[in-house]
């Protein structure tokens, strides 16, 4: 009976949905910890995707939740947040009139390379944890999960 328990307790080690759920919560802290909390406390974890998906170069609102698989309303949302902070500004598209463009301000700019720094900094300890060939395997295999959901999602399942 006791080897049973024990099979029990190293299965319940790898259940898909709750080491998602682990992993997402200690990057939350983590993100919160490094990249808002010391350097600008009204940003959030919420921001973050949006934030630096709009990069250095801009983007477009609708790009942006195209990228992120959100609706432009959601993006829109954020991106109010973002510009009441002074990190975002937006400008109607020199090509298309009726296209919004956003990019970041000066002090938005600065905030991104901080966030990048950290960003890269983390991603050197998770390869010294568990070397660079795992941890680019673990970024495909990422990658190929997101777009089954996106495919799912999209097929109406």
């Amino acid at each position: 009976m006791e080897s049973n328990n024990c099979i029990r307790s190293e299965d319940s080690k790898r259940i898909t949905c709750k080491l998602v759920y682990l992993l997402k919560r200690s990057i939350d802290e983590w993100s919160m910890k490094k990249l808002c909390r010391l350097n600008n406390p009204d940003f959030n974890n919420a921001h973050v995707p949006l934030f630096m998906s709009i990069g250095t170069t801009g983007i477009s609102n609708n790009e942006l939740a195209s990228k992120l698989n959100i609706t432009k309303q959601a993006a829109s949302k954020i991106v109010k947040e973002l510009e009441a902070k002074n990190m975002v500004k937006s400008e109607k598209s020199p090509d298309d009139a009726r296209a919004v463009m956003l990019y970041l301000t000066p002090e938005g700019e600065k905030f991104y390379y901080h966030l990048k720094d950290q960003v890269e900094h983390l991603e050197m300890e998770y390869k010294k944890v568990v070397g660079t060939k795992n941890y680019e395997t673990a970024i495909d295999v990422m990658l190929k999960l997101v777009k089954f959901h996106e495919d799912y999602n999209c097929a109406g399942q």
